[in-house]
Parts: C-alpha cells; structure tokens; sequence
C-alpha cells in the first residue's frame, strides 16, 4: 500500500513538476513573443520614420542642391509648381533644371515665374560663344567675394568653376536665373533674393557645389564665402542727358546725346562692378541691350576667352592680340603684371545708336580701362603711363 501510494506520490510529483516546466515555458514564450512584437513595433516605427526621412529627401531639387525647407527658400509651396531636371556626371558633364510656378496677387492677376540653372562650358562655336559671354557679363552687376570667379544681378548669379571642371579645354560655368512674366513682358528676378545680393549668391554655391559633385570634380572642401557681397552698380542715368561725358561714365565713349535728339534720347547705360579684377558695362536703348563692355583680369574669368583672340594685334599699333568686326572687338594684353581682357559685343539694337561700329568706339574704353588699370597703353594713340 504505502509502496502504490509512494508510486502514485512519485507520478503526482512528476504532474505537478510537467506543469511547473509548461507554465515556465510558456511564460517564457510569452516573454518573448512580447519582446518580438515590441522589436517589430520598433522596427516598424524606424522603418516609418526612414520613409518620412526618405519621403522628405526627396523634396530636394535641382540635383539635390535645394530644400522646400532652405533659408531663402525658391521653392515656395504651389500646387502649380512643375520641376524638371537633367544633372551633370562624369560621363556628360553639363546639366540643368528647371522650376516653373505661378504667383497670384491679388484676387484676378497671376504670374508665371521660372527659375532656370544650368552648369556647362558654353557653345563651342566661336560666334555663339562669344554672344553667351556678352549675356553671361551682361548680368554681372555685383562681384562674388572672397576671389570667387562669378558674381550676381537682380536676376542671375554666375560662377566660373575651378579647372578640375573644365571640358576640353574651356571652365565650367553654373547660372541661376529667373524670371517672371506678364502681359508687360518679362522681368528678371529670382524669387526672395533678388533684392539680396548676398542670398542670390549662397543659392549661387549650393547647387555649383551638388553639380561639381554629380560631375565628379568636386574640390575637397566645397565653395563658399562668408565676407558680404559689396554693390558695385548704378544706373548712369545721365547718359541721356545733355551733361553726360559718355556711355559707362567713360568720356568719349561714344558722343554724348544732346538734349531733343530723339533718335538718342532712349539711350541710358548700367555700370556693373568697376575693380582690378573686372569692370563691366551695358548700354541700352530703351529697355533693350544695344552694346555690352567688359574687362577683366581674373583668371578663371580670363580662361573664358581662350581661343577666341588669335595670335595677330587687333590692328596696327595694338598691345597684345585680338580682333574687331562688326559685331564687336576684343583684345588681350598683358597690363600690370596681369593677363586682361578688354571685350565688347553689340546687338541689332546698335544699329540705330552711336555704338553700330566697335572699331570707333571700343578704342575708346580700352584706352581708359588701360589708364585707370596703370597699364602701358593698349592703342596707338592711348596714354601711356
């Protein structure tokens, strides 16, 4: 008897520890079914959280230079806002992108903007290169600081890159530049910054900076600048009167019009920046350029003007080499201890102005961009110092 109540004791005993080892495990796989969930739970909100991370890299624009969420910001929020955009590689290193949106004031006025980049070397072809230079200088009211190549206007900014990115010979160069339209025409403006110069230009060197590193050329510490952008131009609106000396506050740079001369009356010129390492110049008629003059003896800005000199005087008696024809002149001449170029092209406009003909006029500014410079003279006829 007291051995079947021991053996029974002995099968109760074992029961009872089968449930003790069940309830352990059980309990155990509880724990960690617990402990799984709250991992997935975990994983799940950081996959969530990636996503809004992912989702908001993705609102980056212009090859990923731009943010909606940047100070100043060219991405105000539109449902209207269209975006294009082809970047730079190694392989094929130009690119450009494109923003287009439009502005409503007031109740019943809506204006389309457009903001355009792009990064290349500009044409090959002689001609048309020469043309993008009379536009690309044409914008260069206010020079970038710190020896930066580039500078900006009310409604572009330009920057010459470093020869690491040059393509067979010629820099590249990055523009930003925008505009709005209506039933007036066409206004250059770059949305927030226009009336900052300082602004156009870090927005200037955040997408030079992502296009250098689309193209694979990109220097080991990015472009930048902290120094203040200095305002270096003025309208010259004594051009159109009868006390002006000339165009671009050069005396005899074209003959002064005298007041009632109404084929002159319209003409007024816009001084850019006027320093040692560029001066520039337009002449419009109206609101149309009729003639544009730069110098400059930066180097990367000189670069621009590779092959386009030759290798004989611009004429007789010239310093240095170059050329003048009906659509313009340039030479390049050593002043200073500096490699300068003196350029100027005319439009269409010229034709009815007193700027139709460079090789009377661009003698003129050379003489007196030379003199101010401290250089030997340039023309046959200039001052020498």
């Amino acid at each position: 008897m007291d051995e079947r109540t021991t053996g029974d004791g002995d099968d109760a005993g074992a029961d009872a520890g089968g449930g003790r080892l069940r309830r352990a495990l059980t309990g155990r796989r509880g724990r960690a079914a617990l402990a799984g969930g709250l991992a997935v739970a975990l994983v799940a909100g950081w996959l969530l959280i990636r996503a809004v991370d992912d989702a908001d890299a993705a609102k980056r624009y212009c090859w990923g230079a731009w943010s909606e969420q940047d100070e100043p910001s060219l991405l105000l929020e539109r449902d209207d806002r269209a975006f294009r955009e082809t970047a730079p590689t190694p392989e094929r290193p130009r690119g450009s992108c494109t923003i287009t949106a439009s502005r409503t004031y007031g109740t019943d006025e809506t204006i389309p903007e457009k903001i355009s980049v792009s990064y290349g070397t500009g044409p090959k072809d002689a001609k048309k290169r020469r043309a993008w230079l009379a536009g690309l200088f044409a914008g260069a009211r206010d020079q970038l600081p710190e020896g930066l190549p580039g500078f900006v206007s009310q409604g572009s900014a330009t920057l010459v890159l470093p020869e690491k990115c040059d393509v067979d010979g010629r820099p590249s160069v990055v523009t930003v530049s925008g505009v709005q339209s209506d039933n007036k025409g066409d206004t250059a403006r770059l949305p927030n910054v226009s009336s900052e110069p300082w602004k156009a230009g870090q927005v200037l060197i955040k997408v030079a900076n992502r296009g250098m590193e689309k193209a694979g050329c990109a220097p080991e510490k990015p472009l930048g600048f902290t120094a203040p952008i200095v305002p270096g131009h003025a309208p010259d609106t004594t051009f159109a009167t009868s006390f002006s000396p000339g165009a671009c506050r050069i005396d005899g740079l074209g003959p002064a019009p005298r007041r009632g001369e109404e084929d002159e009356e319209g003409l007024h010129s816009v001084v850019g920046p006027v320093g040692d390492d560029l001066q520039t110049c337009v002449v419009r008629w109206y609101e149309d350029m009729a003639a544009q003059f730069t110098m400059t003896a930066q180097p990367r800005l000189v670069k621009l003007f590779d092959g386009l000199t030759g290798g004989a005087p611009l004429a007789r008696g010239w310093r240095g080499q170059g050329y003048a024809d009906t659509d313009g002149a340039l030479v390049r001449t050593g002043c200073a201890g500096r490699t300068t170029v003196m350029f100027m092209e005319r439009t269409a406009i010229a034709k009815a102005t007193p700027f139709a003909t460079p090789s009377r006029v661009f003698p003129g500014y050379a003489t007196a961009v030379a003199k101010r410079l401290g250089c030997a003279a340039v023309t046959p006829h200039g001052d020498s110092t």
